[in-house]
Order: structure tokens, then sequence, then C-alpha cells
């Protein structure tokens, strides 16, 4: 199968969080990152169907909040694919402060 991936991934070990209205937060992991993306690793993953998660992240206005521990900068993400415990986000934006209650 030829490759799919458009930046080269750097593995990675980083300690994050994850928000969004259909699950709350959640604690989790990066593994590796690139560019364009990453995969996380999640401690407790949601009971949710793979298909709903990414029809939602499709609408234009819904977003996967993630920010790094201990850093303060907040990604707005979208979900490529989730299987098992991994969630594949794609990066859409960047900002400067924390997370609002308004996010969960």
């Amino acid at each position: 199968m030829p490759e799919r991936r458009h930046h080269i991934r750097t593995l990675i070990d980083a300690r994050v969080r994850i928000y969004h209205s259909l699950f709350g937060a959640l604690e989790g992991r990066i593994i590796d990152i690139s560019e364009g993306g990453c995969c996380v690793v999640l401690e407790n993953m949601p009971d949710i169907q793979d298909e709903l998660l990414i029809q939602l992240q499709d609408n234009e206005d819904e977003f996967i909040t993630l920010r790094p521990v201990n850093m303060d900068v907040v990604f707005r993400m979208r979900c490529l694919r989730k299987r098992d415990d991994n969630m594949v986000l794609t990066f859409e934006d960047c900002e400067e402060g924390t997370v609002s209650a308004d996010a969960l």
C-alpha cells in the first residue's frame, strides 16, 4: 500500500487533555506528531461510535480542543479516525490561552 502521509511523523510522549461536548474532558498522551496532526492515546476512551464522532467533525463549527499539559496554548483539532484507545487528530487552528467552560 502506498504511503498516504503528507508529513514526517516524530515520536513523542506528551501529556494532553482533549475536550468536546460529546465526551467532556479526557486525559491522554500524544505518541506521534507531525506538521499536519497527531495521534493521541486516551486513558478512558469514550464509548461512542467512530462514525458519529467523525460525522460531527465534518461540521465546520465542531472541533475537538487539545491542550498540552503545562503549556498555555490551545489547538482546535478535527478527528480523522478513532481506533481502540487511539484518536488521530488533524490541526485546524492554534491560539494562546486556556479552555473555557464553554468548550465542555
